[in-house]
């Protein structure tokens, strides 16, 4: 039906559902597996949307958060793939020119703060570039432009994620007639948001050292099972009861592949499995079960690099047909 429709060009306007359809079966696939046709539906996505373009339909903030959603999966897609984003860089470009509340609206489905998902998308984009200077004998990648990245994700501070308190104020609100227990929550929370913007910053650190500086002909470096580490650590100190903890898998996924230690491993299966339950979403179990197989081949020369380009297959059109989706 939605091949059918975009046949008949049927797309003048938002209220039509295209965009709204390919969203829902994006979410639907999502929800059964993390393994899917991913680039072949963000393809499909594209077309709606450059129809739609074309046609001068309006950008209304519910058509913006759909097109965020497709930027975020296609970022985290193009991470794991390595193949580089399947939505020009123009769609990725204006996330930085939202309202404020679209920017709160594309953080509660995201969970990564705006400066750091900044820092994803080039290094979705650099990866595909190393990847492909890796097939050629006369070309050396220039990793000027990923170590700078990378001390700026170093060096990534933002108060709206800080884990400093004020303890006179609080006092001092403490003394009035104030909410003790809307304090603590709002306290809480700002924890929870301090964690997770953590955990993506160690796990974007981690994402460069396995795939831009990590010799491939060598055994992995010893700051990767640190970095997995912290990067687990603050999984673990994010409420779960406030969903953040929900937009970790991808952090959870790529720290749980470098750590060798047993209790580490065991939280990070035990991350999947839980938000299965809570959710019924298979999408953390298909990971659970990679970080199995990741487990099983680790010392090999394998690396989930490897083993998730082994699963994928290749399919029309020149793109792969099927990979995972963590994000």
């Amino acid at each position: 039906m939605l091949e059918e429709r975009q046949k008949s060009g049927h797309t003048q306007t938002a209220e039509n559902g295209l965009l709204e359809a390919v969203l829902i079966l994006f979410t639907l696939n999502c929800s059964l597996s993390a393994y899917g046709s991913w680039t072949s539906q963000l393809h499909a996505a594209h077309r709606v949307l450059t129809t739609f373009d074309k046609s001068g339909g309006k950008r209304t903030p519910r058509v913006e958060a759909q097109i965020s959603m497709l930027i975020w999966w296609d970022v985290t897609l193009a991470l794991t793939t390595r193949k580089g984003c399947v939505l020009p860089h123009t769609y990725h470009s204006n996330l930085h020119y939202q309202t404020p509340d679209n920017e709160k609206a594309f953080y509660n489905v995201s969970g990564c703060p705006e400066e750091l998902f900044g820092y994803m998308t080039r290094l979705a984009m650099y990866a595909r570039e190393f990847e492909l200077a890796t097939t050629m004998t006369c070309v050396t990648f220039d990793t000027g432009p990923v170590l700078s990245v990378e001390q700026a994700i170093k060096n990534w501070r933002a108060p709206a994620y800080s884990d400093c308190v004020d303890i006179e104020t609080l006092e001092n609100e403490g003394s009035q007639n104030v909410d003790q227990q809307e304090i603590e929550e709002a306290l809480n929370y700002k924890q929870d948001l301090h964690h997770c913007a953590e955990a993506w910053r160690y796990a974007l650190l981690l994402y460069i050292e396995r795939v831009f500086k990590w010799d491939r002909k060598s055994t992995s470096l010893p700051v990767l099972g640190l970095l997995a580490r912290k990067a687990l650590n603050h999984v673990s100190s994010c409420r779960r009861g406030t969903m953040l903890q929900k937009q970790l898998l991808l952090p959870t996924f790529l720290a749980g592949c470098e750590t060798t230690n047993s209790e580490l491993r065991e939280q990070a299966k035990q991350y999947c499995e839980w938000w299965n339950d809570k959710t019924r979403y298979d999408m953390f179990l298909t990971a659970a079960a990679l970080l199995e197989e990741v487990w099983a081949k680790y010392g090999s020369g394998s690396w989930w690099g490897s083993i998730m380009d082994e699963k994928c297959q290749p399919g029309a059109h020149g793109y792969t047909q099927n990979q995972y989706l963590l994000g």
